[in-house]
């Protein structure tokens, strides 16, 4: 049954989630009151917590809810807290055996928040969507053919906000330089990856010009994240086209196949991206599209040449990197390691709080809830990132990197065991309630949930975030959004109903 939830696989893959957390939170107990400092035992926790996330991932696809927020919460919890625990033990970041010594039992700690604050999260999700089974049922209110017929009179519409917002990715490259403008243009470019989802999804249904179309959207898309540096641009391009294929065909050998391709695709651009912004040209808020284009060629050339050197620049310094090394299969995946593993960055943030030098990054939380367009100089919350950094690394004059700390680390930053505890229960209430709203849309009843889906679905996953900046805003954009088409849905129809009833009595 293409596009349709199946309950009965749907319950299969949630008591699996629950099992894979409280085995998890049992696992890491264990080792925590044993205080081993083996770090193979310490590691096993989170290895056995990756797999069993990438499994029940899996079985919720399965079962035809692959826009469930929680099933990419799982996902993105089993990457950051699994995989990310594991590379933090192999040291796949040298400085974090600089920061914490050599023995990496920091990690136990470091397990035990996450594995906590997982199981608070996906049960109340969890508990949550089941309490609201019922109420599911009986809202729907269209079969998922009329819910098709519905995307198919919307996406050209969607396409038409998607193809502006990529041009104005053009236009103003690589980023506005009024804040209130790159806040407007932000907003509109969330109905991009809704294009792509939505082309997925009804392939087989629109004609042969939407398709050509959308499909060179595709591709100015992905251009776009190359020039601007943007791997995940990329990655969320693809991802969001798999997604509407999924909703039409998710069997266990189109989820490998596609999950195996972005994997691929990630460790081909992670480097090319990493040497783009290590070229001497490379300027993050300056670079035009000439300039960029120069620097990907040049980025391209250096990667294929196994044996050469690139420069760059380091403290002031022109340095060399040893491109060899780098083109190396087990370098490439230190490199991929390196991109999830937080465990170092959650434990610096616990040792803070610990010897009372708390964050206090949640304080401004209500500046959220007020549009730029009303406050045109609203904080920015976004350059917490980069302070993170400078602190972490001890480097006052690093101005263009960032760092996450997770949601869990950054709870236990501001206001310890109370705010981890609030904060996943809070964030597993958000979850849960856009899980029940995805599952609507699934079976026809709240098809303009489509509009936001991929962007929910990367919010869930991405546990790395920011709990301002990215949880909280970007949910109030997303409770906005659906509100707003709610209400265009609702009385739309009901003016089209009118007017065909006026037409038909004046004739």
């Amino acid at each position: 049954m293409s596009g349709v939830l199946q309950e009965d696989k749907w319950r299969l893959a949630s008591r699996a989630a629950l099992i894979n957390c409280l085995t998890f939170v049992v696992i890491v107990v264990l080792i925590y009151e044993k205080q081993t400092q083996s770090l193979a035992i310490i590691m096993y926790a989170p290895l056995i917590f990756f797999a069993g996330s990438l499994l029940t991932f899996g079985l919720m696809m399965q079962s035809g809810a692959v826009l469930a927020p929680v099933a990419w919460f799982m996902l993105g919890a089993g990457i950051y807290f699994g995989l990310g625990s594991v590379a933090g033990g192999l040291r796949v970041n040298s400085y974090s055996e600089q920061m914490f010594g050599s023995p990496a039992s920091y990690l136990t700690r470091v397990n035990l928040l996450n594995a906590c604050s997982v199981m608070i999260v996906m049960s109340v999700a969890l508990a949550f969507n089941r309490m609201r089974e019922s109420a599911r049922r009986a809202q729907s209110e269209l079969s998922s053919a009329k819910r098709d017929i519905f995307l198919q009179k919307i996406f050209p519409y969607v396409l038409a906000v998607a193809a502006v917002g990529v041009c104005l990715k053009y236009i103003y490259f690589p980023l506005a330089g009024d804040l209130l403008i790159r806040s407007v243009i932000g907003k509109i470019h969330f109905l991009i990856p809704a294009c792509f989802l939505m082309l997925g999804m009804l392939w087989q249904r629109i004609s042969l010009l939407l398709k050509t179309f959308t499909l060179i959207l595709f591709v100015l898309e992905i251009f776009n994240g190359l020039l601007a540096s943007g791997k995940y641009q990329i990655i969320y391009t693809m991802l969001a086209l798999a997604l509407g294929i999924w909703m039409i065909r998710s069997s266990w050998k189109s989820i490998l196949l596609t999950m195996g391709s972005l994997v691929l695709v990630f460790a081909i651009i992670n480097p090319l991206i990493a040497l783009e912004r290590a070229h001497l040209d490379y300027d993050a808020e300056k670079n035009t599209l000439t300039s960029r284009m120069k620097i990907l060629r040049d980025a391209a050339v250096a990667m294929l040449d196994r044996n050469g050197v690139f420069l760059t620049i380091a403290d002031g310094r022109n340095v060399q990197v040893n491109l060899k090394d780098m083109n190396r299969l087990d370098e490439r995946a230190r490199a991929i390691g390196r991109r999830f593993e937080i465990a170092s960055i959650q434990a610096y943030l616990i040792n803070e709080y610990d010897k009372g030098s708390p964050g206090n990054t949640l304080s401004n939380f209500w500046v959220t809830f007020i549009p730029r367009i009303f406050w045109p100089q609203k904080p920015v919350v976004t350059q917490l990132g980069n302070e993170l950094h400078k602190k972490y690394y001890n480097a006052p004059n690093q101005v263009t990197s960032s760092l996450g700390p997770s949601y869990s680390a950054e709870a236990y930053w501001n206001y310890g065991i109370m705010g981890v505890v609030l904060v996943s229960i809070l964030l597993g209430l958000a979850i849960g309630g856009l899980t029940h709203y995805s599952m609507l849309a699934v079976s026809g009843a709240r098809p303009e949930y489509f509009i936001i889906a991929f962007n929910v679905a990367i919010w869930a996953c991405f546990v790395e975030s920011w709990l301002v900046s990215t949880y909280l805003g970007e949910f109030v954009i997303f409770v906005v959004i659906l509100f707003i088409a709610r209400v265009v849905v609702k009385y739309s129809s009901k003016a089209i109903t009118y007017f065909k009833t006026a037409l038909r009595k004046t004739t």
